[in-house]
Protein backbone atom coordinates (compact mmCIF):
# COMPACT_ATOMS: atom_id res chain seq x y z
CA UNK A 1 0.00 0.00 0.00
CA UNK A 2 1.41 3.25 -0.68
CA UNK A 3 1.41 5.94 2.26
CA UNK A 4 2.90 8.81 0.06
CA UNK A 5 1.18 12.24 0.55
CA UNK A 6 -1.56 12.70 -2.60
CA UNK A 7 0.46 14.85 -5.05
CA UNK A 8 -1.42 18.08 -6.03
CA UNK A 9 -0.28 20.60 -8.37
CA UNK A 10 -1.11 24.46 -7.99
CA UNK A 11 -1.24 26.32 -11.19
CA UNK A 12 -1.92 29.77 -10.27
CA UNK A 13 0.58 32.92 -10.95
CA UNK A 14 0.00 34.59 -7.59
CA UNK A 15 2.19 33.52 -5.06
CA UNK A 16 -0.12 34.36 -2.14
CA UNK A 17 -2.58 31.76 -3.57
CA UNK A 18 -0.10 28.91 -3.09
CA UNK A 19 0.50 30.22 0.33
CA UNK A 20 -3.03 29.87 1.28
CA UNK A 21 -3.80 26.44 -0.47
CA UNK A 22 -1.08 25.21 1.44
CA UNK A 23 -2.12 26.58 4.72
CA UNK A 24 -5.96 25.70 4.19
CA UNK A 25 -4.71 21.97 3.34
CA UNK A 26 -2.73 21.72 6.06
CA UNK A 27 -5.34 23.02 8.70
CA UNK A 28 -7.55 20.44 7.11
CA UNK A 29 -5.46 17.66 7.85
CA UNK A 30 -5.07 16.42 4.41
CA UNK A 31 -1.90 14.20 3.61
CA UNK A 32 -0.57 16.36 0.34
CA UNK A 33 2.06 17.26 -0.86
CA UNK A 34 1.66 20.85 -3.05
CA UNK A 35 3.93 21.35 -5.96
CA UNK A 36 3.40 25.02 -7.26
CA UNK A 37 4.07 26.41 -10.73
CA UNK A 38 3.59 30.51 -11.02
CA UNK A 39 3.40 29.24 -14.77
CA UNK A 40 1.63 26.72 -16.35
CA UNK A 41 4.17 26.11 -19.14
CA UNK A 42 6.66 24.80 -16.72
CA UNK A 43 3.44 22.52 -15.16
CA UNK A 44 2.51 21.17 -18.72
CA UNK A 45 6.63 20.43 -19.52
CA UNK A 46 6.52 18.31 -15.95
CA UNK A 47 3.54 16.70 -17.12
CA UNK A 48 5.24 15.87 -20.27
CA UNK A 49 8.09 14.58 -18.76
CA UNK A 50 5.74 11.42 -17.70
CA UNK A 51 6.80 12.00 -13.82
CA UNK A 52 6.86 8.51 -12.02
CA UNK A 53 4.24 10.41 -9.68
CA UNK A 54 1.36 12.00 -11.47
CA UNK A 55 -0.67 14.59 -9.35
CA UNK A 56 -3.88 13.13 -7.57
CA UNK A 57 -5.24 16.31 -8.80
CA UNK A 58 -4.33 20.22 -10.47
CA UNK A 59 -5.91 23.35 -9.40
CA UNK A 60 -5.37 25.30 -12.32
CA UNK A 61 -6.11 29.27 -12.55
CA UNK A 62 -7.98 30.59 -15.14
CA UNK A 63 -6.22 33.93 -16.14
CA UNK A 64 -2.28 33.91 -15.62
CA UNK A 65 0.47 35.70 -17.76
CA UNK A 66 1.52 34.17 -20.53
CA UNK A 67 -0.25 30.38 -20.69
CA UNK A 68 -3.24 31.22 -19.08
CA UNK A 69 -5.72 28.33 -17.84
CA UNK A 70 -7.54 27.68 -21.25
CA UNK A 71 -4.17 27.73 -22.89
CA UNK A 72 -3.16 25.06 -20.57
CA UNK A 73 -6.13 22.73 -21.23
CA UNK A 74 -4.64 23.19 -25.10
CA UNK A 75 -1.55 21.66 -24.20
CA UNK A 76 -2.71 19.02 -22.00
CA UNK A 77 -5.04 18.03 -24.37
CA UNK A 78 -1.54 16.99 -26.52
CA UNK A 79 -0.42 14.62 -23.06
CA UNK A 80 -1.38 10.99 -23.01
CA UNK A 81 -4.82 9.96 -23.03
CA UNK A 82 -3.78 7.66 -20.35
CA UNK A 83 -2.06 10.13 -17.81
CA UNK A 84 -5.84 12.86 -19.07
CA UNK A 85 -8.07 10.36 -17.60
CA UNK A 86 -6.12 9.75 -14.18
CA UNK A 87 -6.00 13.40 -13.37
CA UNK A 88 -8.88 16.12 -12.91
CA UNK A 89 -8.37 19.21 -12.66
CA UNK A 90 -10.56 21.84 -11.06
CA UNK A 91 -10.49 25.48 -12.51
CA UNK A 92 -10.01 28.04 -9.79
CA UNK A 93 -10.55 31.99 -10.32
CA UNK A 94 -12.10 35.22 -9.52
CA UNK A 95 -13.95 35.44 -12.45
CA UNK A 96 -17.82 34.97 -11.63
CA UNK A 97 -18.67 35.69 -14.86
CA UNK A 98 -21.42 33.16 -16.19
CA UNK A 99 -19.48 32.81 -20.11
CA UNK A 100 -16.50 31.21 -18.45
CA UNK A 101 -18.52 29.03 -16.17
CA UNK A 102 -20.06 27.73 -19.08
CA UNK A 103 -17.12 27.26 -20.96
CA UNK A 104 -15.62 25.20 -17.83
CA UNK A 105 -18.63 22.77 -17.89
CA UNK A 106 -18.07 22.53 -21.62
CA UNK A 107 -14.36 21.53 -21.54
CA UNK A 108 -14.36 18.05 -20.83
CA UNK A 109 -10.78 17.77 -19.13
CA UNK A 110 -12.48 20.63 -16.45
CA UNK A 111 -13.45 18.61 -13.57
CA UNK A 112 -15.08 21.26 -11.12
CA UNK A 113 -14.84 25.43 -11.60
CA UNK A 114 -14.29 27.31 -8.02
CA UNK A 115 -14.07 30.69 -7.35
CA UNK A 116 -11.21 32.36 -4.92
CA UNK A 117 -10.93 32.59 -2.08
CA UNK A 118 -11.24 29.22 -0.95
CA UNK A 119 -13.94 28.69 1.69
CA UNK A 120 -15.15 25.30 3.52
CA UNK A 121 -17.42 24.46 0.94
CA UNK A 122 -14.82 24.73 -1.68
CA UNK A 123 -12.72 22.60 0.14
CA UNK A 124 -14.89 19.81 0.90
CA UNK A 125 -15.47 19.40 -2.88
CA UNK A 126 -11.22 19.85 -3.36
CA UNK A 127 -10.90 16.59 -1.11
CA UNK A 128 -13.87 14.76 -2.70
CA UNK A 129 -11.03 14.48 -6.09
CA UNK A 130 -8.08 13.95 -3.12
Amino acid sequence: MNNAPKLVYVIDDDEVFHFIVKKMFGLQGWDVAITSFLCAEEAIEELNAAPADLPKLILLDMNMQRMNGWDFIEAYRELSADLREQVPIIMCSSSMNISDMEKVRKTPELNAYITKPLDNSKLKLIESYL
